[in-house]
């Protein structure tokens, strides 16, 4: 199953995610991830304010949701003040029939 892994709050430079993309990488359950811009360079429509800001993203590929709970756990995020991480499952690839292969 895939998930995808949200990392909310204020950008933090200081939080290391190092132990939680080794692991995932080494099982090979690590699809990517991306650290996003700042907030104020967000555009959100319709024009508003939202919950607390994304700053990062996971995708990860694993047998259950109770493995993407272990992996989400690794991260500083999950047990940081102010942050939070939310794991959202894919229920199907979007797009598919647009993308060339």
């Amino acid at each position: 199953m895939r998930f995808l892994l949200i990392l909310h709050g204020e950008t933090r430079a200081d939080l290391h995610r190092s132990t939680f993309e080794q692991t995932a990488h080494e099982a090979g359950e690590l699809i990517g991830g991306e650290l996003l811009a700042h907030q104020q360079l967000t555009v959100t429509l319709p024009d508003r304010a939202g919950p607390a800001p994304i700053d990062a993203y996971y995708l990860i590929d694993v047998e259950d949701q109770a493995r993407a709970v272990e992996l989400a756990r690794l991260l500083p995020d999950a047990c940081t003040e102010g942050r939070y991480v939310e794991i959202r499952a894919l229920m199907r690839r979007a797009l598919t029939q647009y993308v060339e292969s």
